[in-house]
């Protein structure tokens, strides 16, 4: 588990989490 890996995960879990939101709006 990389630094590198787990700021991409934090970043991906953002987009799903805003996209619905959009999506919504």
């Amino acid at each position: 588990w990389s630094p590198e890996l787990a700021a991409a995960c934090e970043v991906w879990k953002e987009i799903k989490f805003e996209f619905p939101a959009m999506d919504t709006l």
